[in-house]
């Protein structure tokens, strides 16, 4: 018999702990929204205490972008030196292979790490108008962002002259595109576990930042556009993995990919 084929038991096991789970889940939130009934002032000014510390801590915050950067750059100039003996040693090729790979890696997590922590910094501007600091937030802004995409840069093009055949141009906004395009299969199947994973966990994550969101709207006098904007972009990558899903499977490109093999 398959392993993998359920028995009636197991199948059974498996509906009554997704009905716990969701019981589970139902009562929790009942708790804490008894909990919180009636605390909505206490609730509020203790959101609004973390707010004003984050937004004080915010280019702070900011300036802890340069640190990915540095390491960045730390492994991209001992990638290089690998990369300078990877035709006659192939441990020097996989050397600087992995250090440019983790180059890219910290250099990459730089622009989302502005992103988030430029929301903090930026109001704390009204906040700390005399601070030296907050005044140089904009062009510590301008470095992290340059210092980040030059490496990356470098980093793409010194892995070109380890692998002629890779292609793109990390300026390029077909970037991602023309390098997946160069992948082979192996490399190829590596980015979709990769993907899959990433989907998997942000699923799990979500409907944690949702509930989040809903008590901070409820009790702590959020605006309700957080929600929605955490609703829209679990909606967002929903709907992208199910449309590309079954466009792959029924769609034009199925059908493409038969004439290709």
């Amino acid at each position: 018999m398959n392993k993998q084929t359920q028995t009636p038991k197991a199948r059974k096991g498996v509906y009554i702990k997704f009905t716990l789970l969701m019981i589970a889940s139902a009562l929790t939130g009942a708790f804490i929204s008894i909990f919180l009934r009636g605390q909505e002032g206490g609730v509020q000014g203790v959101v609004r205490q973390i707010s004003d510390g984050l937004i004080l801590a915010g280019p702070w915050l900011l300036a802890q972008g340069l640190v990915p950067c540095a390491v960045a750059h730390g492994l991209y100039r001992s990638g290089l030196k690998a990369a300078a003996r990877a035709d006659e040693d192939d441990d020097a090729f996989e050397t600087a292979n992995r250090r440019l790979g983790l180059s890219l890696v910290f250099s990459t997590v730089v622009m989302p790490w502005i992103m988030l922590t430029i929301c903090l910094a930026l109001p704390s501007v009204d906040v700390l108008a005399n601070n030296a600091f907050v005044v140089a937030v904009v062009p510590l802004l301008v470095v992290e962002l340059a210092w980040s995409y030059g490496l990356q840069a470098m980093v793409v093009r010194a892995t070109q002259r380890l692998a002629p055949e890779k292609r793109g141009n990390v300026f390029d906004i077909r970037f991602q595109k023309d390098w997946y395009a160069s992948c082979d299969e192996a490399e190829r199947q590596r980015i979709g576990e990769c993907a899959y994973h990433t989907y998997i966990t942000m699923t799990s994550i979500y409907p944690f930042t949702l509930l989040v969101a809903l008590l901070a709207v409820m009790y702590g006098g959020a605006s309700v556009l957080w929600a929605l904007l955490l609703g829209g972009l679990w909606l967002t990558q929903t709907l992208s993995y199910l449309l590309r899903a079954y466009k792959l499977e029924h769609g034009k490109s199925r059908v493409k990919e038969g004439f290709e093999q």
